[in-house]
């Protein structure tokens, strides 16, 4: 389904609202939602998804946004439904075009968050339809991705994961907005929002740093949220350069050309060797089709590579590796190898 709004108030008075001036210049800077976009508003309900909406909304006219609301109703805990009015009660307060989509509860075989995450993101291409989608995620939410990230013991890729162009369609022009501001800015306009219970609840480690780790650093620091968040922006753009020093690093250790479809691709195994440890692990994880899971797994792989192993070894993604004296070889499950499996 493609969204599509009515047309919105011509008249927009001069921007003097900090928040506003940082929403629009971050959307400008970053080019993320170009004048005359298809742009979906994925709106929960909570406060930073409505104070989202309510950015596009004072921007529409002017950036020349065909808007529509997207609301995921989740339906994994009692109250959903209620949500899911809400933000439809919103969208009619805006005179902005509504879509509700339902999953029905988690999906089978699968983390409740990485499940809802995956089908969320179908939902979105599907909705945006050529268009793009922009989420509610703020400068705090990236600071609390970044020390969640940290505490993981994640590399660059996970540090700088929470980055302005997200996957796909997906877009995240609150990014340089706090939360406590941007909930001051929707008290500001006489709104309200709905809160998310789970979002309190313990056994989550965000939900632990965003209650008890992240108060303490902003008591220490004031701001240190904002601070946190321009960090993570620098190691993301490090993380695109060294995306490019990944691609180098392949071709140069790559053996013949590139495989077809369904077909093996080899490595120079000495090549291989002879790159740093990180470029090592970011060659296994651009071949295993770059899996969201499985970082300890190609964390043993890599020692057990470089310490000579040799055989053959089932990886995250579906990839099997076959490791010889002189080379190294991906390709799909069930495929051929000889030595041992490990």
């Amino acid at each position: 389904m493609t969204c599509a709004g009515p047309a919105a108030t011509p008249h927009i008075p001069p921007v003097k609202n900090p928040v506003e001036l940082a929403f629009i210049e971050t959307v400008r800077r970053e080019d993320l939602l170009p004048a005359g976009s298809v742009v979906t508003a994925a709106v929960s309900g909570g406060a930073d998804s409505v104070g989202l909406l309510l950015l596009l909304d004072r921007f529409r006219a002017h950036m020349r946004w065909n808007l529509c609301v997207l609301h995921i109703d989740h339906g994994c805990r009692p109250g959903s439904a209620t949500d899911a009015a809400f933000v439809r009660d919103l969208s009619a307060r805006l005179e902005t075009q509504f879509v509700l989509h339902e999953f029905g509860g988690a999906s089978a075989g699968a983390s409740l968050e990485a499940g809802f995450s995956a089908r969320r993101q179908k939902v979105y291409e599907e909705v945006c339809d050529g268009g793009l989608v922009a989420v509610g995620h703020t400068a705090t939410d990236r600071a609390e991705t970044l020390l969640l990230r940290m505490l993981e013991g994640a590399g660059l890729r996970g540090l700088g994961g929470m980055d302005y162009v997200g996957l796909g369609p997906v877009r995240r022009p609150l990014l340089d907005i706090s939360r406590a501001s941007l909930r001051q800015y929707v008290a500001s306009r006489g709104f309200g929002w709905v809160e998310d219970p789970t979002n309190a609840d313990p056994a989550m480690l965000r939900n632990r740093i965003r209650a008890r780790l992240l108060p303490v650093i902003e008591e220490i620091q004031p701001g240190a949220d904002l601070q946190l968040s321009r960090s993570s922006a620098t190691l993301a753009s490090w993380r695109r350069v060294a995306d490019l020093a990944v691609e180098e690093a392949l071709a140069f250790c790559r053996i013949g050309p590139c495989a077809g479809p369904g077909g093996e691709t080899s490595l120079d195994r000495s090549r291989w060797q002879s790159a740093e440890s990180a470029l090592r692990l970011s060659i296994l994880w651009v071949l295993c089709g770059r899996p969201r899971f499985g970082g300890d797994e190609l964390d043993k792989t890599e020692r057990w590579l470089i310490s000579g192993g040799e055989g053959f070894r089932n990886l995250p993604g579906g990839v099997r590796l076959t490791a010889s004296k002189e080379t190294l070889g991906f390709g799909p499950p069930g495929g051929g190898g000889s030595g041992s499996g490990i």
